[in-house]
């Protein structure tokens, strides 16, 4: 089929900083790294350091971390050595590198205490302060601080130095940056900085909103540590609803703690819709007289699961009401820091894009992330569902570097209103045998005792949220606060069948989808991770999966939500909603309903279809099309169902039914079923089009939109010959006065090209193939034109063809990994071509290709399953035969005409299809 190209990019500005490792221009990532617990005194150490690798760890024998050593490259950090922005790129594996820089220790701090603070190294680092040794931690995800005011005081200069050894061990918490997945992320990747601080100060908080009866407060917690002996505590907020706190607490063995509640007045709740931030300032006073200052936020929202107005399953509850989730997994690379963002502007507008797609919730993979993105989530409003970090194997060993990474994580990021969900475990990763797939996971009673004990600890640590044992691909929960699952299917009848069995499964009482004696209760049933590509999927068109795979989850009112996979490409996975560097992918979805992006598919409310993605049809015939509504968002009054059936015929024509609007009587937190939509085909047409749904306010203000594709075709479609011979060919009368002959696209009679590729059978739907080449070439048809042509005088010829061009492996944004699926989604890259064209040798105008298109305007393909969403532009041409009559007598002489499509040789010879 052919659409009209027409193209509506999401314009998404990608800002990377660059910084130059022969001389430093500006401090990559000059923010505070922890806009939730900060102080003012700080300085950050971010930029370039001398750096060594030490390939047979002789380092620590040769004592590198004094003086004498000599460091022959440069590193930018916060970035892993592996990374562009690095300055190093090092993508052969490297497991020891050492950092050093100088370090000059503001004289303004005099009184205070030193403090040198890590976000993160990625694994173990060893610390030098002039040559001294200061400690050591281990964890790749979680921040540490050492106190070094005796080595490098007030006013004073000090050479610093870092050893990170990154073993990327099984047993270790890595999260995906391994081998069989992503690029490794060594050393340090998240900011470096120094602060000061008084004897006695805060350490960490405890905050969390509260909701008895409709009086809203918040929780304080804080711990102090210092001296022993009394210190103050002063809690206080710019904002007047939000009451002031002020206590003396006694300081034992160096610690203290601090409880309080502060009622808030007049609330303004926490939503993604809504995300009000009340600022905090929090003062310690020890002793000496010196305070501790520090700036954090907090969010009013409660997350709980609860049954709704008596339904018989739960749902997840935001500030008590139903919320669907609308997310997306999260695996938080990107093309230029690999594990670390390029800047703080990057990490906003990541959170803008997922917005911009009508999201509102966020499964961060496999990572403990970076603060400053957990703060635009809670700035801009998204729910996050953190994962923690897997290892690989199941071990002692494992069990505690596990645990100690999780119990950190929780303390760093329990205070952030976005994080709704603690997820312990992906897949059943790290719960068993790595070379069984972890399939032994069901039989091994003890590593299901530690699961639970675990969940248990969690929910005490942190009983404001939800926690998931296991975000399960092989049915396998134990104890949970939500019953998710996986699937990945790329076919719509296993898809309907899968899900229906899902939710018929789930219900109290129920052993589908847990193990180890365990059974459902009425947890939340949400699906945590779906697609149709896969991460082996190819690189390919997502348009097709994501609307009818969204549709056949939402027509079940009992799924609380779903999490596609995912918002971006990542390396050699190319199923995201953008692509791996953020730009915008072109769904097509405007071509079948004007303006429709994605972001109609994601909403809180949605119009979906009960039938397959697109209709094989015959003309005349009478179509019916189940349709409903589900409904989540806090919207009232009562919407109209707009429907129509557009489309193009085999000869270019449009095809237009217009249908009766209808009121639609929804239900908050609901799916309604409407009276289906009927249309009655022309008899006389074929052709491919859509079915379109928009779902529109009483201001007729879009809410939702969607449509069903539709392929009306002959009964019995005619197989066309294939290769260089005489094929047969189809001759039509068209209002009595033209006559339209067509051949198959394999009906050639000669081909010749430069490129690999060539003639490739599609039978999607009977007879409809495509013929591709790749380079500069040619290729011809011949039509035999009826005798009755000829003796009608005609006065003019022409063609009408869908071509494109054919573009190779410049296509491919990750060339490391190619497969046979790929066929890059339209993106705002393009990749233009000319083809010449000929009537018996006679040229007509060149036509410029914009493009080697793949989208949901590819029907037939997406039909085929093969070039998934591949398709080609109308091309016209025409002849006029008057003052031409050397060609009409060799026309009547030899009835053949031949059309000629030539890719001239050149630089932009694309190829054709």
């Amino acid at each position: 089929m052919w659409r009209a190209h027409s193209v509506v990019a999401l314009l998404a500005t990608l800002h990377l900083m660059a910084v130059s490792c022969a001389r430093e221009t500006a401090i990559p990532k000059p923010e505070h790294p922890r806009p939730d617990f900060q102080r003012d005194d700080w300085l950050n150490l971010n930029g370039t350091w001398d750096f060594r690798f030490d390939p047979l760890d002789r380092g620590l024998r040769e004592e590198w971390y004094r003086q004498r050593a000599v460091f022959d490259r440069k590193i930018v950090v916060p970035f892993c050595w592996e990374s562009k922005l690095s300055g190093i790129g090092e993508l052969s594996p490297q497991q020891i590198g050492w950092y050093r820089r100088e370090i000059r220790i503001p004289r303004a701090w005099q009184g205070k205490r030193v403090w040198l603070r890590f976000g993160a190294v990625d694994w173990e680092a060893r610390v030098w302060v002039n040559g001294r040794y200061v400690g050591q931690h281990e964890g790749g995800y979680t921040p540490f601080e050492f106190d070094i005011t005796e080595l490098a005081p007030p006013g004073s200069k000090a050479e610093l130095v870092v050893r990170a050894y990154d073993p990327t061990d099984r047993e270790l918490p890595t999260g995906k940056q391994i081998a069989s997945w992503y690029t490794f992320t060594s050393g340090i990747w998240q900011t470096v900085w120094l602060e000061a601080r008084p004897e006695t100060y805060l350490d960490q908080l405890v905050l969390v909103p509260q909701n008895r009866g409709g009086q809203w407060s918040l929780r304080f917690e804080a711990i102090v540590r210092g001296p022993d002996g009394r210190a103050r505590v002063q809690v206080s907020s710019p904002d007047p609803s939000v009451a002031k706190a002020d206590g003396v607490i006694e300081l034992r063995n160096g610690e203290g703690r601090y409880s309080t509640e502060l009622a808030v007045s007049s609330p303004k709740l926490w939503t993604p819709e809504t995300p009000h931030l009340y600022d905090l300032e929090i003062r310690v006073t020890g002793a000496n007289g010196q305070t501790d200052r520090v700036r954090s936020y907090f969010g009013l929202r409660t997350i709980e699961r609860a049954r709704w107005e008596g339904r018989p399953y739960e749902s997840i509850l935001l500030n008590g009401k139903p919320v669907y989730l609308r997310g997306a997994l999260d695996q938080s690379f990107n093309p230029e820091g690999i594990y670390t963002a390029p800047s703080d502007e990057f990490m906003r507008r990541d959170i803008e894009l997922a917005k911009s797609m009508g999201l509102n919730m966020l499964r961060i993979h496999i990572k403990a992330e970076e603060p400053r993105r957990l703060y635009w989530a809670d700035k801009l409003g998204i729910l996050i569902m953190q994962d923690m970090p897997n290892t690989w194997e199941f071990s002692e060993r494992a069990q505690r570097a596990w645990e100690q990474t999780m119990r950190a994580i929780i303390a760093r990021d329990r205070n952030h209103p976005a994080i709704f969900a603690w997820v312990l475990f992906n897949e059943t990763w790290g719960l068993g045998d790595y070379y069984r797939g972890f399939q032994d996971y069901r039989e091994r009673a003890e590593v299901q005792d530690w699961v639970r004990r675990l969940w248990h600890e969690v929910k005490q640590m942190d009983p404001s949220r939800l926690v998931e044992d296991n975000s399960p691909n092989k049915m396998d929960h134990l104890v949970t606060d939500i019953n998710s699952w996986h699937f990945y299917i790329d076919d719509y009848d296993r898809a309907r069948k899968h899900i229906e069995e899902v939710v018929r499964s789930t219900q109290p009482g129920s052993t589908f989808n847990f193990i180890g004696g365990a059974r459902q209760e009425t947890q939340p049933l949400m699906n945590s991770e779906f697609g149709a590509v896969s991460a082996a999927g190819g690189d390919r068109d997502i348009s097709w999966g994501l609307r009818y795979l969204t549709s056949l989850l939402r027509r079940h009112e009992k799924i609380q939500g779903f999490i596609y996979t995912e918002l971006t490409d990542v390396e050699f996975e190319h199923n995201g909603l953008f692509n791996y560097d953020r730009s915008p992918k072109e769904f097509g979805y405007e071509e079948f309903v004007p303006k429709m992006t994605p972001a109609d598919l994601l909403g809180a409310d949605y119009v979906g279809f009960d039938c397959p993605p697109a209709l094989v049809v015959k003309p005349g015939d009478v179509i019916e099309i189940p349709v409903f509504v589900s409904h989540f968002s806090e919207r009232g009054g009562r919407p109209i169902l707009r429907t129509w059936l557009a489309g193009v015929d085999d000869l270019g024509r449009e095809v237009r039914i217009e249908h009766d609007g209808q009121y639609v009587d929804w239900k908050p937190y609901s799916v309604v079923q409407l009276k289906p939509l009927r249309f009655e085909l022309p008899k006389d047409r074929v052709f491919v089009g859509a079915v379109a749904l928009e779902l529109l306010d009483e201001k007729e203000q879009r809410i939702a939109a969607n449509f069903v594709n539709v392929v009306v075709q002959q009964a019995e479609a005619e197989r066309m010959g294939v290769g260089p011979r005489r094929s047969p060919q189809r001759e039509r009368l068209i209002d009595g006065r033209r006559v339209a002959i067509s051949v198959s696209p394999l009906a050639f009679s000669a081909v010749r090209w430069t490129g690999p590729g060539g003639p490739l059978r599609l039978n999607p739907t009977g007879g409809r193939e495509k013929f591709f080449f790749h380079g500069a070439g040619f290729v011809e048809y011949r039509f035999r034109i009826p005798k009755a042509v000829l003796e009608a005088n005609p006065v003019r010829v022409g063609v009408l063809m869908e071509l494109a061009t054919k573009a190779r492996d410049e296509r491919m944004d990750w060339p490391q990994e190619l497969t046979l699926l790929d066929r890059p989604q339209t993106d705002t890259r393009k990749f233009p071509g000319t083809v010449e064209i000929y009537l018996n040798g006679h040229p007509l105008e060149p036509v410029w290709l914009p493009d080697d298109p793949a989208d949901a305007r590819g029907v037939l393909s997406h039909l085929a399953a093969y070039h998934h969403g591949s398709y080609g532009y109308l091309v016209r041409g025409e002849l006029k035969l008057d003052g031409l009559p050397d060609f009409v007598a060799r026309l009547r002489e030899i009835p053949v005409l031949r059309v000629t499509l030539q890719v001239p040789a050149g630089p932009r010879a694309r190829g054709l299809s």
